[in-house]
Formats: structure tokens, C-alpha cells, sequence
């Protein structure tokens, strides 16, 4: 029987699943990693950390299955597909290794050639890929290379995001795929191609970046000695795959107008599925290539929702559950207390990296319950700004689905349903990401006809929050006030940024 392996590549740990041709979960298998921070705002990792955690989840796997009681063996996958962390960039040389540790996503310190950059080519940058170059980007990892470390840049044979450089050396192929390369701010998302004009404007190397291939179409087959290192048998064909989030869309199973997902981990997500995308919200959105061939999806982000609750526990010296008994206490709305999410600055539809959180309208009568629940209602608040996005759009919400910790907790998926004023459908798989990644591969290799009957299979939707119309009219006047802070307080933060960016006047 058909299965497929997906192997998500995450900024902390690497997770890897396995389905059945009847969308069952077969085996599952994680294992972390460290991430390395040599100076303020810069954040690497080491490959080889990246490597063992792969070969360590397949090999896992691979005992599970030959080892349980399903009757099938590692001899039975049929396809790998892969999922990883978006825009970093990892500069390997002629014989495929790493030239220098990869500079990941949350890495901040090309902010002055980004600055150059948008002053160079913003209009075609927004034309083209619907970006305003920001540190995130993984073009701008590259100018910053190009710049402060020319010897790496004029030494590399090409530059891939990571999950492209652990799909090479499983493969020996060179390639790029559209979803992550969408958020690289090199990309025309129209011809789902690399931006060339862009390329020469900023005189960046045509030949850094290798083919760029849709998520389903097979990159490879596992090498002899990859299939060695990790477990499995040789000739297995590999995936392009896809970026965590758009192998998250497809795990929750966004893959249709309509349905649309919200999720709050460490941090908070909410996508939606688009056949064609509008340059309206750049720099409030993100546009993104679907793993879906053809097709895009938007994303509105919230760096630190997740985060920000467990930074409260953690100084509070309490755990999650305990906080949350106290929260339900206190009323829908908090009695006028507001959390700000924004322990790392701002996203949707504000992006600023000076943006940060806090409580607003504390008095003698608050308690620690009426801080949590706060707290988890501003997060609400902020990720129904992304769902304001997209009904600016237009795009249909037909059925509302929520994931990850955030939905794990009753008081806070139901604070979510309240907020957005819409019934919500709990996804019950604790790692879209790593599940999509599987789907792709099985529809890459027609274990799937397609990304409909896949997801009917294998994506299942556990109980509903149905939204009390009492405490969303309450809800409703409170996000009416929350969506004024950022607006009133932008000037604040810009203040207080540059008197934090210059410690001699401290």
C-alpha cells in the first residue's frame, strides 16, 4: 500500500509524518535543534544540526513501520515531499555545502540595504513581487551578503532556502519551488518565475538562484547514500514541497475560495485561499504561490501571539491552565483593559518593528485573570485584522478553522469565535505543516488524484466554538477601540524606537 512521507524543517525542531493512501497517520517522529544568535539581532543555525535532525525523524519513522503492526514497511513510501522555514538563505559552493551558517527569517540586520534597496527599485519590487523589501526577505540576506561578505557571495555556486539545500542533499538537485520562493521578494508571483529585471537592477547574480518548480512537481529521487544516512530505501522520488505556511494552508486544508485559517502559535497566521492576487494590500498582507499549482493565497501575520502567553507565564511563575481558570473569571472585554500582542513588533496591517505590547487601561480593580484574558482577547483582536484584510479583497468566508495551542484552549478558541463574530471548526492534526507536506508528496506522486481528494482524507475537523452573540457585540465595540491604538500610538513608537536604537543617550 501507497504511503507518503512530509518532513517539515522547523526554526526549532524538524517534525516528520507519515499517511496512507486512506489519509491515515501512520507514524510520526520530532526532534529539535538550536539556533544560534553571535551578535544582537542576528539569528543562524548549523546545517549539520538541520541534517541529523532529518535523518534521525526518517529513521524513526522507518523503525516504527517496520517494526508496528500496520503491515507496512519503509519499502511502502512511495514519495517524500518537504516543508521548512521561509527566506533564509543558505550560500553552498560548488560541491553543494554551506559556504557560511545560513542567516534565518527572524534575522534583522539588513535593515540599511534594505532601506537602499527600496529606494532603488520600490516600485518594481511592489509591481512585481508585492513587497517592500524588509530584513525577513531572503533578498535582502542576499544584498547583505553581496555587501559585507563579498568573498562568500562571489564563492557560491547558488543561494537556497533551507529547505531547498536539505532537498539537495537528499537529491543532488539543484531547485527552488514557488511558495517559498514567493516570499523572497524575488519573485514575479504573476509568472511564478524569478524577477530578472529586478535581478539586474540590484545586480544580483542571475546564476545564485537555481529553477524554480511547483510544489507538486518531483525535484529528484533520494540518492544512495542520503537513503543510507536516513533510513530509507534509494530512488524514493522527492517533491519541490512547499514553505511551512503554504504546507500549513494545505494541511488545514485552504485549498478552495472560502475556507480560511487561523492559527496561534508562537506566533499567529490567518490565510486565505486566492485564484489570482491584486496589489492593493501590499505591505498589510503577504501574497503567497499555493502549493495548489497556479493558485496564491494571502497571509496576515501576528509575530508573538502564542509568545506573549507564554512570557506571561513564565513571569508570573504560573502555568497556562492555572492562568486560564483565572481568566474565565473575568468578563468578556476585560472591564476595559487592552493587551497589545506586539512583543516583537507589529504585522498585519501595521507592519513596524517598533511597535511593542502592552496592557492599556489598567486601574486598582484589575487581577491578574482580567490580564490573561486580555492578553488572549488582543491576540483575537489583532489576528480579525487579517480577516478585515481579507474581506477588503472580497474573498468569500464560507467556514472558519482554527489550529495549533491556540485552539487547544476552550476559553481561547472560544474567545476567537466570539471576536470574529463567526462560528469555528478545531482542526484536530497538531502539525499542518508537517501533514501538507505529506499531501503534497502523495498528490506529487498520484498516490491522490488531487489536492481535493487528499485533503477530504486526510484533514479532519474535530468539535465547533459557536459565537455567543452577547459577548461579540461586546467584542465588537472592543475591536473598534483596538483598531485605533496602533494609529494613535505609531508616533510613540517611532520616538521611542530611535531613543532605544541610540544607547550613547542613554
Amino acid at each position: 500500500m501507497s504511503l507518503a512521507m512530509g518532513i517539515d524543517l522547523g526554526t526549532s525542531s524538524t517534525k516528520t509524518v507519515v499517511i496512507d493512501q486512506d489519509g491515515n497517520l501512520l507514524a510520526s517522529a520530532s526532534t529539535s535543534y538550536p539556533l544560534e544568535t553571535p551578535r544582537p539581532g542576528w539569528a543562524e543555525q548549523d546545517p549539520d544540526e538541520w541534517w541529523r535532525a532529518i535523518c534521525s525523524t526518517t529513521g524513526d519513522i522507518a523503525c516504527q513501520l517496520n517494526e508496528g503492526t500496520s503491515g507496512r514497511t519503509a519499502n511502502d513510501i512511495d514519495g517524500i515531499s518537504l516543508s521548512g522555514h521561509m527566506n533564509g538563505a543558505v550560500f553552498a559552493g560548488h560541491d553543494g555545502m554551506p559556504l557560511r551558517r545560513p542567516i534565518l527569517w527572524l534575522d534583522r540586520r539588513s535593515q540599511k540595504v534594505c532601506e537602499s534597496a527600496n529606494e532603488i527599485a520600490g516600485d518594481l519590487l511592489t509591481a512585481k513581487t508585492f513587497h517592500v523589501l524588509n530584513p525577513i526577505n531572503t533578498l535582502a540576506k542576499i544584498l547583505w551578503v553581496k555587501e559585507y561578505e563579498p568573498d562568500f557571495y562571489r564563492n557560491a555556486r547558488t543561494c537556497l532556502i533551507p529547505k531547498d539545500w536539505i532537498r539537495l542533499k537528499m537529491t543532488g538537485e539543484y531547485a527552488s519551488e514557488v511558495s517559498d520562493a514567493s516570499v523572497s521578494a524575488m519573485l514575479d508571483l504573476a509568472a511564478r518565475d524569478w524577477c530578472g529585471d529586478l535581478l539586474d537592477l540590484l545586480e544580483v547574480r542571475r546564476d545564485l538562484l537555481p529553477p524554480v518548480l511547483e510544489s507538486t512537481d518531483i525535484a529528484g529521487r533520494l540518492t544512495g547514500r542520503a537513503a543510507e544516512e536516513m533510513g530509507l530505501p534509494a530512488g524514493i522520488p522527492v517533491c519541490a514541497g512547499g514553505g511551512d505556511v503554504a504546507t500549513l494552508a494545505v494541511g488545514s486544508g485552504v485549498i478552495k475560495p472560502g475556507v480560511i485559517n487561523v492559527g496561534i502559535g508562537t506566533a499567529g497566521h490567518a490565510i486565505a485561499f486566492a485564484e489570482t492576487i491584486a496589489e492593493t494590500p501590499v505591505n498589510q498582507l503577504w501574497p503567497m504561490c499555493h502549493c495548489v499549482p497556479g493558485a496564491y493565497f494571502w497571509l496576515g501575520c501576528s509575530y508573538t501571539c502564542g509568545a506573549s502567553m507564554s512570557w506571561l507565564s513564565d513571569q508570573l511563575g504560573e502555568g497556562f491552565d492555572t492562568l486560564s481558570r483565572e481568566a474565565e473569571g473575568a468578563p468578556a472585554g476585560s472591564e476595559g483593559l487592552f493587551f497589545l500582542p506586539w512583543m516583537e513588533g507589529s504585522a498585519t496591517p501595521h507592519p513596524d518593528t517598533n511597535a511593542r505590547a502592552g496592557w492599556l487601561g489598567l486601574t486598582l480593580r484589575h487581577t491578574r485573570g482580567h490580564m490573561t484574558r486580555a492578553l488572549m482577547e488582543g491576540v483575537a483582536y489583532d489576528l480579525r485584522e487579517s480577516l478585515e484584510c481579507f474581506a477588503s479583497l472580497d474573498l468569500p468566508l464560507h467556514e472558519l478553522r482554527i489550529g495549533e495551542g491556540g485552539a487547544r484552549s476552550g476559553l481561547w478558541r472560544q474567545i476567537q469565535a466570539d471576536v470574529f463574530g463567526r462560528d469555528v471548526r478545531v482542526l484536530e492534526v497538531e502539525d499542518a505543516s508537517a501533514l501538507g507536506a505529506a499531501i503534497v508528496g502523495a498528490v506529487g506522486v498520484e498516490i491522490f488524484p488531487d489536492f481535493d481528494a487528499a485533503c477530504e482524507a486526510t484533514v479532519n475537523l474535530g468539535e465547533t466554538a459557536y459565537c455567543d452573540i452577547k459577548r461579540s457585540r461586546v467584542y465588537e465595540i472592543g475591536f473598534e477601540h483596538f483598531s485605533r491604538l496602533y494609529p494613535d500610538l505609531k508616533d510613540w513608537f517611532q520616538a521611542a524606537g530611535s531613543h532605544q536604537s541610540r544607547p550613547e543617550e542613554i
